[in-house]
């Protein structure tokens, strides 16, 4: 720990980390003023629903060229580029998304600018430090990542429920804009720097290492888990608990959404850290199969004492999450630089593609296995948590077929 204390660039990550927070405050200032807007804009649930699918979609087409374009442009270039773009889609949004087209159009936007920044994140990152601080580095940059979204949840939901949505939405403005000036300061030296790898053009994932494919397996199957836990478990704590925990539902709404990303910070951290220090595969297995094995337990919960519900679903966020850093660092580690932008936008095109699906997936099974009544106390929540559960699984047993991997 001295030793990192010393030869860790605490600066350069310390204002990514909050450039990461603060331009992730817009992320889900639509989510946080949901139920809110579908009064105003005059939604059903399914337009309600499309205008954040539409972020979804930007995000995931953002990422996946934003990671690609790394190979060949300055990575620094795409991050402050992105930056502003975030700045310049929230200032629309907040002025000018006022209906069901409109939001989903400024959505959209708002999504692509989120993952043209989450890419070049991850390759500057990379480059930045050396292989057995890279886990620990990783988790810094995502933790801050699960801040900024505890923020723009919190915000944004606190803004249209007592004030009005419009100011949120202009806090979490200001904040993005705060975002970009830590990301300038952080990379302005190196945004002149020049690609000093040769590019190879041609790139087929199929040659990669076993290792690589296994890793992007693993993040498959991980993601699929995780957005299925990020979108039902909120659902899931709100309706368990707002009959036996005496708290005001909107204050119990605001603490629930909070600790579950700000677990992410955490459990980010940590499990980089500790990757570093036991290797990959062991960090892997031990975060993917207790997360697999809480996916199968939380269903079963809806009837036991509130305290002990919400410190479950609070330890099922911290694994659910707590790999993706390691997932990354290691797939980063394990990649030739004049390939990496394409590795990254192969894995996250393939894990955020299969792992969009997963919310509704949760709600059919939810359909299905309780005739179609509506979600309330006596909701069987089992078959549909275990279905994630058996994604947590794979993704251990990808973890098993890596090669034993410290400093990953």
């Amino acid at each position: 720990m001295e030793k990192l204390k010393k030869d860790f660039n605490w600066n350069w990550i310390s204002f990514i980390f909050l450039g990461r927070v603060f331009t992730a405050s817009t992320f889900f200032m639509y989510v946080g003023s949901m139920s809110h807007l579908i009064k105003i804009w005059d939604l059903s649930a399914t337009e309600a629903g499309m205008i954040q699918t539409g972020l979804v979609v930007g995000f995931a087409v953002a990422l996946y060229l934003s990671s690609y374009y790394c190979d060949f442009i300055n990575p620094n270039h795409i991050l402050i580029f992105s930056s502003f773009a975030n700045l310049i889609s929230a200032l629309l949004f907040t002025y000018f998304a006022n209906d069901f087209y409109t939001g989903l159009f400024f959505n959209f936007l708002l999504g692509c600018s989120s993952g043209g920044i989450y890419g070049p994140s991850m390759v500057l990152v990379s480059e930045k430090f050396s292989k057995n601080k890279k886990g620990f580095a990783m988790g810094i940059m995502l933790g801050g990542q699960s801040l900024g979204y505890a923020l723009s949840l919190s915000i944004s939901f606190i803004y249209s429920n007592f004030y009005n949505a419009k100011n949120g939405f202009i806090i979490c403005t200001v904040l993005t804009a705060i975002g970009l000036f830590c990301f300038y300061y952080a990379v302005l030296k190196d945004l002149s720097k020049k690609l000093e790898f040769k590019i190879r053009n041609k790139f087929k994932m199929a040659k990669q290492s076993i290792q690589n494919q296994n890793l992007i397996k693993g993040y498959m199957a991980h993601c699929v888990e995780l957005f299925g836990m990020w979108t039902w478990t909120p659902v899931f704590l709100g309706i368990v608990l707002i009959g036996k925990a005496n708290i005001d539902p909107i204050i119990l709404a605001v603490l629930i959404t909070a600790l579950l990303h700000i677990t992410g910070l955490v459990s980010n951290i940590i499990s980089g850290y500790y990757s570093d220090k036991l290797g990959n595969k062991i960090v892997l297995i031990f975060f993917a199969a207790t997360s697999a094995l809480l996916s199968f337990l939380i269903g079963w919960t809806s009837h036991w004492y509130w305290i002990l519900v919400l410190m479950i679903g609070i330890f099922y966020s911290f694994f659910a999450i707590g790999d993706s850093n390691v997932l990354t660092s290691s797939l980063t580690s394990n990649t030739s630089r004049n390939i990496l932008g394409r590795s990254l936008a192969y894995r996250s095109i393939l894990g955020i593609g299969f792992g969009s699906l997963t919310p509704g997936a949760f709600g059919l099974i939810l359909d299905l296995t309780n005739n179609h009544e509506p979600i309330s106390t006596n909701t069987n929540w089992i078959y549909a948590f275990s279905f994630l559960g058996f994604f947590g699984l794979a993704a251990a047993f990808f973890a098993t077929k890596l090669k034993v991997s410290k400093s990953s």
